[in-house]
């Protein structure tokens, strides 16, 4: 990771990208810090699974990332209605597979003493739904950029 002291606060957005016939998933995670400069992104290609199963994964293994060195506040923004809405508690996870998906996001999230989960139309998911769709096709598996714009 990009940065190894404990930041005060970083944006991260992600995304999951499906394919047709049961081929794979896609998640793409990007790290920002307060400013909104990239600190990393990163992509990789999953199982087969649901679209809101990859969104889930996505959110998933960036807090497993952050995990390693947790900030003090975490923004979380996603495309993803559903995803938002049940880590807000505002919607229920009636899905066994979901739930399963949820109660570990929730379990890696305590890491984190400050979060807050926004949704955010798809335009401004562009570069985390790019690195999703990269890894879904089969192109590098994980990648890690320092800094700078994309």
């Amino acid at each position: 990771m990009l940065w190894r002291k404990r930041r005060s606060r970083v944006i991260v957005q992600f995304d999951g990208a499906i394919g047709s016939a049961n081929r794979a998933s896609g998640l793409g995670v990007v790290f920002r810090d307060e400013t909104g400069r990239i600190l990393e992104v990163w992509s990789k290609r999953a199982r087969p699974q649901t679209c809101n199963e990859a969104e889930y994964e996505a959110l998933i293994w960036a807090l497993e990332i952050l995990g390693r060195h947790p900030p003090a506040e975490a923004c979380f923004l996603s495309d993803s209605e559903i995803v938002v809405n049940q880590m807000q508690g505002f919607f229920s996870v009636r899905s066994p597979a979901l739930k399963r998906l949820h109660r570990r996001a929730c379990a890696l999230l305590r890491a984190i003493p400050r979060a807050t989960f926004t949704h955010i139309p798809r335009e401004q998911n562009c570069l985390a739904d790019a690195l999703a769709v990269e890894a879904l096709h089969g192109w590098p598996e994980v990648r890690d950029v320092r800094g700078g714009e994309l």
